[in-house]
Order: structure tokens, then sequence, then C-alpha cells
């Protein structure tokens, strides 16, 4: 009896293990549903008349399924322009920017000069600073420059870095032992040399999620070609899409349809990268 006794609280703890995950993912599948549905209801608009978006009872899988949506919205728009526009602008300033972030951030981690702390938490004191304070001033400055109608205030400013990818990178770095960097000075390497071929390999993790969401960033960007951009050759996706809505209607089947090929290179490009992802950043945010 005293055996049996022993054991029935771990049987009952084995139990309670049992419900509580069996609890835990009923709660996360719902959760992503939730999370999901608006994107599946993007597809089930973009294959509906415009008619039927707002039938009653809603319907879910369209019927007739219209194909003809996602022809019809990749004319009228001019969708392929725009994303050979967006492209350009995310994969110029993610990469200038993701390569001078790095560079920043192996002076603070594996460098040592006087006010090297005071000089960081200035560089973190700009995530403080809200973009629409300092839109009117740059807009001026751009406009001095005679940049306003090109794409140059959207790739320039981010090719002197981010603060968050600075504090991401330097944090992944510091988790570097400082004998890679010594190995390199003994072999007679300079700095930049040693943060080029032997720190900035270490960091692909880091390099590849900090690119995705940084490309993602710029992808999406609505407000900053809204202002900076007049010609219609230049119009990047976000803008693209606002096209779709007027004063007075909005055809959203049309509108669901462009949003759906807009979101295809995000999603190929994150499915490519997502074992990186959650690593970069789990690993990037904490010191060793």
């Amino acid at each position: 009896m005293s055996d049996q006794t022993r054991k029935m609280p771990a049987h009952f703890n084995r139990k309670q293990v049992n419900v509580k995950h069996i609890i835990l993912h009923i709660v996360l599948i719902s959760v992503c549903f939730i999370s999901i549905f608006p994107f599946i209801w993007m597809i089930s608009s973009s294959l509906k008349d415009s008619e039927l978006i707002f039938s009653y009872p809603p319907e879910l899988i369209p019927d007739p399924v219209t194909w003809s949506n996602y022809p019809q919205a990749w004319q009228e728009s001019g969708m392929g322009r725009a994303m050979i526009n967006s492209m350009f602008i995310a994969v110029t300033a993610t990469v200038g920017g993701i390569f001078v972030s790095s560079m920043v951030a192996y002076g603070f981690a594996k460098t040592s000069f006087k006010g090297k702390g005071v000089a960081f938490m200035v560089v973190l004191s700009t995530m403080m600073i809200p973009y629409h304070v300092t839109l009117i001033p740059m807009f001026i400055i751009f406009k001095k420059f005679g940049w306003i109608n090109t794409f140059y205030p959207l790739i320039v400013p981010s090719l002197f870095g981010t603060a968050s990818n600075v504090f991401m990178m330097r944090q992944y770095m510091l988790k570097i032992p400082d004998d890679f960097r010594d190995s390199g000075f003994i072999d007679g390497c300079g700095h930049f040399r040693i943060w080029l071929q032997i720190i900035l390999p270490m960091c692909v993790p880091t390099l590849v999620s900090l690119g995705v969401l940084t490309f993602m960033g710029h992808w999406n960007n609505y407000l900053g070609p809204m202002i900076y951009l007049s010609s219609r050759e230049k119009m990047t996706v976000p803008i693209v899409l606002r096209m779709f809505q007027n004063s007075y209607t909005t055809r959203w089947n049309l509108l669901m349809a462009a949003a759906c090929i807009a979101l295809a290179p995000v999603i190929v490009l994150y499915i490519a990268c997502q074992k990186f992802i959650i690593s970069g950043i789990m690993l990037g945010g904490i010191k060793g």
C-alpha cells in the first residue's frame, strides 16, 4: 500500500500536465486561427465578385471563383512597376542599413574608446524620437537637396543604420569570444578586416533575421512614399494599393487581389528565412 501511495502523486501530476498541455494547445490553435483568419478572408474576397463580398450570410468559399480579379488588378494598378520600385528601395536600404549597423555594433562590442557607454546610450536614445517629429525638418532638407520625387529620401537615411539594429547586432557580437578578434590581430588584420572576414560571418542568424524585418518595414512603408513621391511611375506598392479607394467607392475585390500579390514576396522571403528569424532575435537580445 505504501508503494501505491507514493506512486499516486506522480500519476496525478502526469495527468495534470497532460491536461495543461491539451488546454495550452487548444488556446494556441484558437489564437493562431484568429490571427490567420483575416488573411484567409482576404484571399476569399480576392476571388469574389464585388457584389458578393458583403453578401449575407458571409461565404468563405467564393461561388463562383473569379480568377480574373488578379490580372485586372495587376493591369489597372501598374503593380509590376510598383513592385520593382518597392523591391529596389527595400533591398538597397536593407542591405546598406544592415551592413552599416553591423559596423557600428562592432565598434561598440569589440573596441574600447573613451565615452563608449555614453555614445551607446545616445544611439539608443534616438529610438525614443518619433518619426513624425523629424518629418517636416527632413522634408525641408531633402527639398533643398532636390531629392523630392526621387528614391533618395527613402534610401539614404537608412544607409546610416538604425539604433534597433545596432543594439541587436551588438548584443549578438558580445557573445562572440574576443579570442577571434585577437587572433585576427595576431595575423596582422585591422578592425575592418576582422569585422568583415571574422565577426560578420558569425552573425549570419542575426543578419538574416534583421534583414527580413527591415525589408518588410521598407516594403510596407506608406507614409514616406506618399510624402516624397509624386510621379506615377515611381509609386510603390502601398501607394498603388491605395488607388483602389476613392472618396466614394472602394473596389474591394481588386484591392484584396492586389494585396495578395503584394504579400507574395514577403511571404516567400519569410518562409525561406524563417529558421534564422526566431534564433537570431533570441540570441541577439541576450548577452552571454
